[in-house]
């Protein structure tokens, strides 16, 4: 059997696959040092790329003939972290069909005692690329390349926090280095990376005396982000009440635009 030669995200955060016979793909994570954010706490960003990949997979499946498909929506609702003890996490997805534009996925992720840990849904939208996307779908499963650290350590980001944000609020600054395990088959940064980070950056935002664990993240991709240099992900506070708080994560284009956007919201009382 040809040996994969990718070298995405996904290896980097140990996320491998199997496809069986009749054609369902299992997915597989293993619980480690990569789902600890800054602060030692839980980092449900951790679960961003095992979702976008896994549910992307059923929509992209399912996709016409001749179509690609890429991620326009992803929503993560995280229901307890991992037991202590799990060593890894599978994926139970649910197709929910398409319109003719876009494809819709639900799924849950379990532990390995079948516990849910969290529930998430992918939209993803049908397009056309200009060559033959089945050239992209031969690529057989990849081993795990797990890379050692943190998730922030694995997403190659350093955090830069601020107090330049609306009326004088903290705001963090996330900066991925432009590693190119990070991207996408077509060279983009990848969608869960992207919303591993905002997740990182959103839960950041909040004051250290707050132990918080990201109750959801939902994050909508507007236009492809290039990888060739550094890529900035700027979180600032929506909301920061007693006992929960809310966060805007966003990354812009060179000309000021949104590439994509996500909102986090955090629970704990201060």
């Amino acid at each position: 059997m040809r040996e994969s030669q990718y070298r995405g995200p996904e290896p980097r955060l140990g996320v491998t696959f199997d496809e069986a016979g009749d054609g369902s793909i299992t997915w597989h994570q293993p619980v480690g040092d990569q789902f600890i954010g800054p602060g030692g706490r839980f980092a449900t960003g951790g679960l961003a790329v095992l979702v976008d990949s896994g549910l992307g997979a059923e929509n992209h499946r399912r996709r016409p003939s001749g179509m690609w498909t890429v991620t326009t929506e992803l929503r993560i609702d995280l229901v307890s972290p991992p037991r202590e003890g799990s060593t890894g996490l599978g994926v139970r997805t649910d197709h929910l069909g398409g319109d003719g534009r876009v494809l819709t996925t639900r799924g849950e992720i379990v532990d390995d005692d079948d516990e849910v840990v969290a529930a998430a849904l992918v939209k993803s939208m049908e397009f056309s690329i200009g060559v033959d996307p089945d050239e992209f779908d031969d690529e057989p499963p990849w081993p795990s390349l797990l890379a050692p650290g943190t998730l922030p350590e694995v997403l190659c980001l350093t955090l830069d926090e601020r107090d330049d944000g609306p009326g004088g609020t903290r705001a963090v600054e996330a900066v991925i280095a432009p590693e190119p395990a990070l991207a996408n088959p077509l060279g983009n940064l990848h969608g869960g990376v992207f919303a591993a980070v905002a997740e990182i950056a959103g839960a950041a935002v909040f004051p250290h005396e707050r132990e918080v664990s990201s109750s959801s993240l939902e994050v909508h991709y507007v236009r492809q982000v290039p990888l060739a240099e550094p890529v900035t992900v700027r979180a600032e506070v929506v909301h920061d009440g007693r006992s929960w708080g809310i966060a805007r994560a966003a990354t812009l284009d060179e000309r000021g635009r949104v590439c994509a956007v996500a909102s986090v919201t955090v629970y704990g009382r201060r």
